[in-house]
């Protein structure tokens, strides 16, 4: 292997073993969000192998490991449901809409197999169109930010590629930029309103302050409460 291939073998090897910090707090929500639109509680869960999936080859191992861990095979909700042999193809479909691929289909193929209800399923990935990014809004539950809104919409649209696609890596660039901004409590960057004839999508940067200290914190040196004085003597 010459100098040049070396030096593109490690840019790979290094951008695949990159920290993928908002696609960690990102994947959980899109669960949770899941299940209670589902009204389904997983009662059992696995990781699934690339071989149990097609159409995720492009993808760093990484991310495709994390796309396919803890996906639902076996579910009941308040309709008792004994299964939901479907619930993994859909969740699979979420969690990928969640990292820009907003035209996914996922699909499973045949029967669950061997006949067994358990049993995992082996599903089909189309991925569709990667879409552009369109605009950036922010958004924020705390009534006086400590970063203005300007601030962090200037800063995420420097974390935009020059072909402004949508990608995992957008969103972890942007991220990255926006959390240098302040000690916040939860920076999260998702995909929301797309245009699917334009084939844009808006991306929101929800921003959590932290929540203050309890007791006495912020208050100015001299402004606690004195002491009560003891009781008079008799």
């Amino acid at each position: 292997m010459n100098r040049r291939s070396t030096l593109v073998f490690l840019g790979l090897a290094l951008s695949a073993c990159a920290s993928q910090h908002n696609t960690r707090e990102v994947l959980p929500r899109v669960d949770n969000s899941f299940f209670l639109r589902e009204q389904c509680k997983p009662t059992r869960t696995a990781s699934l192998s690339p071989k149990q999936v097609t159409g995720l080859d492009e993808l760093p191992s990484s991310l495709r490991h994390r796309l396919l861990e803890s996906l639902p095979l076996q579910a009941v909700g308040d309709t008792e449901r004994a299964k939901c042999q479907d619930l993994a193809a859909r969740l699979l479909e979420d969690r990928l809409r969640a990292l820009c691929w907003m035209e996914a289909r996922v699909t499973r193929q045949g029967d669950a197999g061997t006949g067994t209800p358990a049993a995992p399923p082996r599903l089909s990935v189309q991925l569709g169109t990667r879409y552009q990014v369109g605009t950036i809004i922010w958004v924020s539950e705390n009534k006086d930010p400590k970063v203005s809104p300007a601030r962090v919409i200037e800063e995420a649209n420097r974390a935009l590629p020059k072909d402004k696609a949508c990608t995992v890596r957008t969103l972890e660039d942007i991220w990255a930029r926006v959390a240098r901004l302040g000690d916040f409590g939860q920076v999260l960057v998702v995909p929301g309103p797309a245009d699917p004839q334009q084939k844009t999508v808006t991306l929101v940067v929800d921003i959590k302050q932290k929540e203050p200290a309890p007791g006495n914190a912020g208050t100015p040196p001299g402004t606690q409460n004195p002491p009560s004085p003891p009781p008079p003597q008799r």
